[in-house]
């Protein structure tokens, strides 16, 4: 659980500081980001609940009693993981932006790479550092499809849906919008997998 949402709150947060600290047009709004902790919190950390255990997780020593909760290599995870959301998030706000959006709609699509961003790392997190390519990493949580599922349902719904858009300001996305957000989310579902597969390299096996 630490390991999903700590760096996914920490993207959330990063969007908005990154923004005050520079002045910039806020990415996304406070209604915003309520709608994306709520429709997070009851899909993929509920995903959570149901996660089955690592393979060979009762051979591996326990941890030192006096190891801090949030470990170093945890510490460099959440960091790294919400560095890459604030980065993919203001990549798609300044394109929007660049090729003349309105505001409204530069965040819309600001909002569903965040959730995005979360849905893959989703995957990612279902293993500390075994990696994450594999027909397992999708079915071996049946739950975690079907939640991911229904949080797409729910960002069209939030994109396209008259009361919806009215409530939150949100604008319908072009294939392009939806085409660059589902690149960048998978680019970052990589990138999080080969800081893995360094990890792994140097014989690390849990965080």
């Amino acid at each position: 659980s630490l390991l999903f949402i700590l760096p996914t709150n920490g993207g959330e947060a990063g969007v908005i500081l990154l923004a005050v600290f520079l002045g910039l047009a806020l990415p996304v709004t406070a209604a915003q980001i309520l709608w994306i902790n709520m429709v997070t919190t009851v899909t993929l950390a509920i995903a959570l609940a149901f996660e089955p255990a690592e393979p060979g997780v009762m051979q591996r020593p326990p941890r030192p009693p006096a190891e801090p909760l949030i470990t170093k290599l945890l510490l460099v995870r959440v960091v790294y993981v919400s560095l890459l959301m604030v980065a993919v998030t203001f990549l798609v706000f300044e394109w929007e932006t660049a090729r003349g959006s309105s505001i409204e709609t530069a965040r819309t699509a600001a909002v569903n790479m965040l959730v995005v961003g979360e849905l893959v790392y989703l995957f990612n997190s279902r293993h500390f550092v075994a990696h994450s390519m594999s027909g397992e990493a999708l079915t071996g949580n049946r739950v975690a499809l079907w939640v991911s599922l229904g949080l797409v349902a729910l960002q069209l719904a939030f994109t396209y849906a008259p009361p919806l858009q009215t409530l939150f300001r949100t604008t319908p996305l072009d294939a392009a919008a939806w085409s660059l957000i589902w690149a960048l989310g998978f680019a970052k579902f990589l990138a999080v997998e080969a800081e893995k597969a360094v990890l792994r390299r140097f014989g690390v096996q849990r965080l």
